[in-house]
């Protein structure tokens, strides 16, 4: 095998094929070896609570993406959307109380709820001066 993006420096073990011809190959410590291993096909337990608060294992789309949208809120001009999708997934997450995503649903309803008011402010003060 050729050296092509053989990670130099990097202790022996499994990386992404260079190659593409599996998804991983195994790498000596000095050069690329011919083992080839398929990704693993466990994924994670949806029943670890570490999991569920650090990959989105089970959370609805709509609780993902109010979460991420209340990142921004901070910005003010998503914070009603922020607000509007948390309240929307909650109540989606009411009809289905076997899914995850409240603590974010929540999360952007606070965000939301912060700075909306604040945007209201800004934009009154604007049309005012």
């Amino acid at each position: 095998m050729t050296s092509v993006n053989a990670p130099s420096g990097f202790p022996a073990g499994w990386y992404p094929d260079p190659w593409s011809r599996a998804p991983l190959r195994y790498y000596d410590g000095y050069r690329w070896t011919s083992a080839l291993a398929p990704l693993p096909t466990g994924g994670p337990d949806p029943t670890s609570a570490t999991d569920r608060m650090l990959l989105p294992v089970g959370r609805t789309p709509l609780a993902i993406v109010a979460g991420y949208v209340a990142l921004f809120s901070v910005l003010l001009a998503p914070a009603p959307i922020s607000l509007t999708l948390g309240i929307w997934a909650l109540v989606q997450l009411r009809a289905r109380p076997d899914a995850y995503g409240r603590g974010r649903a929540i999360f952007a309803i606070v965000m939301g709820a912060i700075f909306t008011p604040l945007l209201i402010a800004l934009v009154i003060a604007r049309n005012v001066s």
